[in-house]
């Protein structure tokens, strides 16, 4: 998502409210009890010194903000990487990021393709050279003309995904969402509404960090991956496997070690050796030794840096 436009790419957030009690949130999913797991600023792009709070649900498990700013425009200032200027570019990009279509070609070769999030779509044109019909859900404007005129995929320009996957025809046989999911005000619709669309035996992919993880255990408030407050929730791997079986989804896999992982935890060493290093070479060397000592700790199942979860859609043919 191109964030130097943010008039058109920001939406103003909203979701249903369960009752507060003495200034502690109800969880917006279930309305369970929640108590306070960590408070952070915006460590990440320094936008304000305004304190976010995360809450856990101790029912479902769900991590989310309370309360949500009303209007996410500030935090989003000053973009992520700029739009590809053509096609060959573009793919210059994706060609080292390729390793993310393997997640999808070991179950499902061709077929109808969906990404929600794709930015300026280095996976849809990774997949879309792979063979697949792509078709995209973005909010940014720029990014949307871009992903038609230049990528050459189909796009719904829209902020809100939920109602956007009402309005398109037909099923998909994979449906995608990198790092987007944990931006949604509304997560659970979208993942209802994209498991309605899902064809038989299809698969849906939801990669997230992981907030399980041992680098956020240490870490915490200084965690790259938090990202407050951008990122609205955090996804516990219970919770999305809970919810997966209750909108017909089956789990076909669920790692924290995969390549995406092992580099989104790279990064948040990495990060961290930065902010307290200023010797480039010397911050390099420590937050790779740290990433290298932090593996070493990850004991537990899921306890990497993030988590990807492949979803199947139940099929007579596959029973």
């Amino acid at each position: 998502m191109d964030k130097n436009q943010p008039e058109t790419h920001v939406a103003m957030v909203s979701r249903t409210k369960y009752q507060t009690t003495n200034g502690v949130p109800a969880c917006p999913y279930c309305g369970g009890e929640s108590m306070l797991l960590v408070s952070s600023t915006d460590v990440n792009r320094k936008t304000t010194t305004e304190v976010f709070n995360y809450w856990k649900c101790s029912a479902c498990t769900l991590v989310f903000l309370d309360p949500i700013p009303n209007d996410m425009t500030p935090f989003y200032e000053g973009g992520y990487q700029t739009i590809p200027r053509n096609l060959s570019e573009l793919r210059g990009i994706a060609r080292k990021e390729r390793y993310r279509m393997d997640s999808i070609s070991k179950h499902i070769t061709r077929g109808r393709l969906l990404e929600i999030g794709p930015w300026m779509g280095i996976f849809s044109c990774n997949a879309k050279d792979a063979g697949f019909d792509v078709t995209a859900i973005e909010m940014d404007r720029n990014c949307v003309n871009f992903l038609r005129e230049i990528v050459g995929i189909r796009v719904i320009q829209s902020s809100k995904p939920e109602e956007a996957l009402d309005t398109i025809d037909g099923q998909f046989e994979v449906i995608a969402l990198w790092h987007s999911l944990e931006h949604l005000p509304m997560p659970w619709l979208v993942l209802q509404k994209a498991s309605e669309k899902l064809a038989p035996g299809g698969i849906l992919l939801v990669s997230i960090p992981n907030i399980e993880s041992y680098d956020f255990s240490v870490l915490g408030a200084q965690w790259f991956h938090l990202d407050a407050p951008r990122h609205l929730y955090h996804f516990p791997i219970r919770w999305l496997e809970t919810l997966g079986s209750t909108i017909g989804l089956g789990t076909l896999e669920a790692t924290t070690s995969d390549r995406i992982s092992r580099i989104i935890s790279r990064d948040a060493w990495h990060v961290r050796a930065a902010s307290k290093i200023p010797v480039r070479y010397v911050r390099g060397v420590i937050g790779l030794l740290l990433y290298q000592f932090a593996k070493t700790k990850y004991k537990e199942k899921y306890a990497g840096g993030g988590l990807t979860v492949i979803f199947r859609k139940s099929s007579e043919d596959l029973l």
